[in-house]
């Protein structure tokens, strides 16, 4: 449910919380072809008009003022899509008021606000989850389900659903938890290795390796020329995960012809998670590439914005990140500076898989305390920033992969994206690409499992300098990670 190729669509901190706190719909339309009055989606919870009340469109009341506190994270696509949909859709519906808390470090404060245990006080809707993820706050009744939002109208499109026209395979990869989905996104990423296109030009390097061979021959021309062949920032040492990550354990696992299983295990955390072949094979090649000195020897000391710098100086050829880079790096990157993409195959021939990391990015949630009038007006703006208007806004002023196919099926729109989005686009449809986006369906809070996690955390930097093999400090977090099994199971 987690695949998707360009074809087909161009295709445990949180828990803690809680447990200290005593754990005790709708869309817009442009104005253009808007429905009757009483119209609502069928299966949706849409109010039809009452003859009493005056009303939108969407049936919810003209008259009555509603205030929507959002919680904003400021990361790589900055805030100004986000700003102009909010600047139209309060046009539309004045009663509606917006009020922004962003911040970078918005995964802090939305932890200290579930802390709080404050419902007044929390937001009515935020756009990433706090420390720990979000599958406890769902569990225990925190969210609000958005398994609806996929069945309304879209508000440029009322003929449609928003179903109908997002990217095949978005809607599969929506986490599930006890059934139900708690988030909607609107937009898409993908990960693996950006580089500058010119630089690649210039030596004549391979911008498409197919296979593994060609993978590893390419990084030795590179070095070959004097360049670190691989950056990423070793302070984030999660970045290494946008090109070298769970995807491809996937892409292994599907070569070994278990794939479906292997996404099984990896979402309710059966055992062996870090010890399993896929996952050794994976860190080993990755070691080996370290051995041959094929990242670069200061990414220890890195943080995200100086790894990307190094590719757009020249001294690294390429970066392990996300398809935000474009706009994160866009105050400093020449104006001809033109942003390649490839991912890290794994595979032995075409005939084989090639599997990326991708995702969704700008994830909504609604907190399930708030009065249902404010959840239905907080759905209604989830939807309009899908409208055409506002995807194309998202995708050409900061770098936004898009959820709308009809987006990228239009060479018009296709052509004003930003370069890494073509590239990104283009490699995937290129390879036939199949495009993974984890999750887990279930959680832990046991401590154990944040040790196991913080461990290989802070020995991937020595295992990406070849000073560290990974297999025994694989094996201490897979002893970790039983322990933390074992306890949720006995709780």
């Amino acid at each position: 449910m987690f695949n998707g190729t360009m074809k087909r669509f161009m295709s445990t901190g949180v828990a803690a919380l809680l447990s200290l706190t005593m754990l005790a719909g709708c869309t817009g339309n442009s104005g253009k072809n808007e429905p009757g009055p009483s119209s609502a989606p069928a299966g949706s919870d849409k109010p039809a008009a009452s003859a009493e009340v005056e009303t939108y469109e969407n049936g919810l009341p003209k008259n009555e003022e509603v205030t929507l506190k959002v919680g904003f994270f400021v990361g790589g696509y900055g805030r100004e899509w986000f700003d102009h949909a909010v600047e139209s859709f309060t046009a539309k519906y004045p009663n509606v008021k917006i009020d922004i808390t962003a911040s970078p470090d918005m995964k802090t404060i939305l932890s200290t606000k579930i802390s709080a245990n404050n419902d007044n006080d929390m937001f009515d809707l935020f756009n990433t989850a706090p420390a720990g993820g979000v599958t406890a706050l769902a569990e225990a009744g925190k969210l609000e389900p958005m398994d609806d939002i996929w069945e309304y109208p879209l508000p440029d499109v009322p003929d449609k659903k928003v179903k109908e026209l997002m990217m095949p395979g978005m809607y599969e990869s929506t986490q599930i938890i006890d059934g139900k989905r708690y988030e909607f996104t609107t937009a898409s990423s993908f990960g693996g290795l950006f580089f500058n296109k010119k630089l690649f030009e210039e030596h004549g390097w391979n911008q498409n390796p197919n296979t593994w061979d060609e993978f590893k021959a390419l990084l030795a021309d590179i070095k070959a020329d004097g360049i670190a062949p691989i950056t990423f920032p070793g302070i984030h040492p999660t970045y290494h995960n946008w090109a070298f990550g769970t995807a491809k354990n996937f892409e292994l696992a599907d070569i070994n012809g278990h794939a479906d299983e292997f996404i099984e295990n990896y979402k309710t955390y059966a055992l062996p998670q870090y010890t399993n072949p896929e996952t050794v094979e994976t860190w080993t090649r990755f070691y080996e590439l370290g051995k041959e000195g094929y990242f670069a020897e200061g990414l220890p000391a890195l943080n995200h914005t100086q790894s990307q710098m190094q590719v757009i100086q020249g001294q690294a050829a390429m970066v392990s990140t996300g398809t935000h880079v474009e706009n994160e790096m866009k105050e400093a990157t020449p104006a001809d500076f033109d942003w390649g993409y490839m991912a890290v195959p794994f595979r032995d021939n075409t005939n084989q898989k090639l599997w990326i990391r991708s995702g969704t990015t700008n994830f909504n949630y609604i907190w399930a305390a708030k009065p249902e009038l404010n959840k239905k007006w907080a759905k209604e703006l989830i939807t309009w920033l899908v409208t055409l208007e506002n995807q194309q806004f998202a995708a050409e002023k900061a770098g936004a992969l898009p959820m709308r196919k009809d987006l990228t099926e239009d060479p018009t729109s296709l052509a004003k994206l930003s370069s890494s989005a073509q590239s990104v686009l283009k490699y995937i449809a290129d390879n036939q690409a199949q495009t993974y986006k984890a999750s887990r369906s279930i959680s832990i809070s046991d401590p154990n499992l944040a040790q196991a996690e913080k461990l290989i955390d802070e020995n991937v930097a020595k295992f990406a300098l070849g000073k560290q093999d990974p297999k025994p400090i694989l094996e201490q977090a897979e002893e970790l990670l039983k322990k933390a099994v074992e306890a949720e199971k006995n709780k």
